[in-house]
């Protein structure tokens, strides 16, 4: 089991594949015999949150999961403003407060990458550290993931907030070039971060093949 209470599960992009990596993660810490929570604390459309809850046997209720939920697939700011919700970070403190009576871990799932505005002057990076969370980075396995992942580590550093490592995440099925061969060993080697393992392109997304294709992640 990690040593963090609360781990943050961050990308380099939005599309990388957080949500099923946020279930894979739930469902081997569960088989591990952990209780684990979930947090979505921001969610622009789409049902990451119900899924989650479902999928993970969670009985919390939504609207601890998701504090803050607007309809528009937009940058949190501009969505949240467009349907006039004010975000109040206490409230996600409060969310966590709750679920961390209940649970060993709690998983927080971030909307976006790192740097993602949720109000026009609080970014993601804002709340994890307002959170105190540890955080996991989920990246692309294909060219030019280099970068970005590197871009992430370097601000993430620079903020002085703690790296556990980094999960690749395949979100299609495709079959893997050079880039993809080579980049996670390139990644580690020139940021000094952990490669906790990749995660394939999972169909059926089910506990049982979760446990069978994912059961050699380290974290």
């Amino acid at each position: 089991m990690p040593k963090a209470k609360i781990i943050f599960i961050t990308a380099t992009d939005t599309g990388v594949g957080k949500t099923i990596v946020t279930l894979c993660l739930g469902v081997l810490l569960q088989n591990r015999g952990v209780k684990v929570g979930v947090l979505k604390p921001v969610q622009c459309a789409g049902d990451d949150a119900q899924f989650l809850k479902k999928k993970l046997g969670l009985t919390d209720d939504l609207s601890i999961i998701n504090p803050f939920y607007a309809p528009e697939p937009l940058s949190p700011h501009l969505a949240f403003r467009r349907s006039k919700i004010t975000f109040d970070k206490r409230r996600v403190q409060q969310c966590l407060k709750e679920l961390h009576k209940r649970y060993d871990l709690v998983l927080v799932e971030g909307a976006g990458g790192l740097m993602v505005p949720i109000t026009d002057s609080y970014y993601n990076a804002d709340l994890i550290k307002d959170l105190k969370a540890e955080v996991i980075i989920i990246s692309r396995l294909g060219l030019g993931t280099i970068n970005h992942t590197l871009l992430t580590i370097n601000e993430l550093k620079r903020q002085g907030i703690k790296i556990n490592g980094i999960i690749f995440s395949s979100i299609k099925p495709a079959k893997r070039g050079i880039p993809e061969s080579t980049n996670p060993k390139e990644i580690e080697k020139l940021s000094g971060v952990k490669i906790l393992g990749i995660i394939p392109y999972l169909k059926p997304i089910t506990q049982e093949n979760i446990l069978r294709q994912c059961r050699n992640l380290t974290f």
